[in-house]
């Protein structure tokens, strides 16, 4: 087996069967070389009524309902492939996608590379709608991208401290870097990723704990972050609006993000007691033992 396809999945099945009726006539194409994978960190058995009865050559593992880290992993974990790719259950994946990535690795000198494809969305007609986007490379969001089984599993995998889908990619592709490991764009390994509707602005505060994580993994004191995150919240909120005109839904974006600001606000001290009480990660303590300390600690 050369590649793994694994896709965690949360309570999209139609999302998922998107995904999944644009990938299965891939895998159709190379049936010795590729397997597909569905963790489903999901509380209903739809999805997985759904896969045996409509794709059966996909194989279904129940997720650890630990968060999408976590997820990713156990499929990292089911893989038989030399290569994984990581797609999400929202994205279609284009007609060559997994061709393009296969000329990829074949062509591929570096052990320790990566590879990166084009995540697309449309548009936004406003603030309401989000969607990640990778046109250029330089990113490795965890929605399209690929790397050796092995190399992955001697990076770390995914740090599964980080509990909600938020920066858990970030800290990976920001360990991987430190590794050494260099990254290859492959604009031909194409997928849409439809746009969705923002999330509450509970769901959008929580997102921010996963940067209180990587900020004292970075060295940070707890003075440090408390100074800091809001400030870096207040500007990134800001750069949502860069380019935007003045719209009833803008407003109202803008009165969730307000809301946003202050739920981590109001957060940020509990969560850094959490993860004080777990204690650095192993490997940012040991990096920066023979490195510069980041100066401004990742805000």
């Amino acid at each position: 087996m050369k590649l793994s396809v694994i896709i965690p999945t949360c309570g999209r099945r139609e999302m998922l069967r998107k995904c999944l009726e644009c990938l299965i006539p891939q895998l159709d194409q190379l049936p010795d070389e590729v397997e597909s994978i569905v963790c489903d960190d999901g509380s209903e058995s739809d999805t997985c009524a759904m896969i045996k009865a409509d794709f059966p050559i996909v194989r279904w593992h129940e997720g650890p309902k630990r968060g999408p880290a976590a997820n990713r992993n156990l499929g990292a974990a089911a893989a038989r492939g030399e290569w994984l790719i990581f797609l999400d259950d929202d994205c279609i994946p284009a007609k060559d996608f997994l061709a393009a990535y296969t000329r990829a690795i074949g062509s591929l000198k570096d052990r320790r590379a990566a590879l990166e494809g084009v995540t697309a969305s449309p548009e936004r007609p406003s603030l309401l709608w989000e969607a990640p986007h990778n046109l250029n490379g330089g990113v490795l969001i965890s929605c399209n991208f690929a790397i050796r089984r092995d190399e992955f599993e001697k990076f770390g995998k995914f740090d599964e401290r980080f509990p909600v889908a938020a920066f858990e990619d970030t800290e990976f592709a920001a360990r991987f870097a430190a590794f050494g490991g260099k990254t290859v764009f492959v604009k031909d390994a194409l997928v849409e990723h439809p746009l969705r509707p923002i999330p509450s602005a509970k769901k959008l505060a929580l997102r921010w704990e996963g940067k209180v994580i990587m900020s004292l993994d970075y060295g940070a004191s707890s003075t440090h972050v408390m100074l800091r995150l809001p400030w870096h919240v207040l500007r990134v909120i800001q750069s949502r609006f860069r380019g935007r005109n003045c719209s009833l839904a803008n407003v109202h974006a803008a009165l969730i993000f307000a809301c946003e600001w202050l739920l981590v606000c109001w957060w940020m001290r509990g969560w850094m007691r959490s993860y004080k009480e777990c204690g650095r990660s192993q490997f940012w303590k040991k990096h920066f033992t023979c490195h510069p300390v980041l100066p401004k600690y990742g805000f």
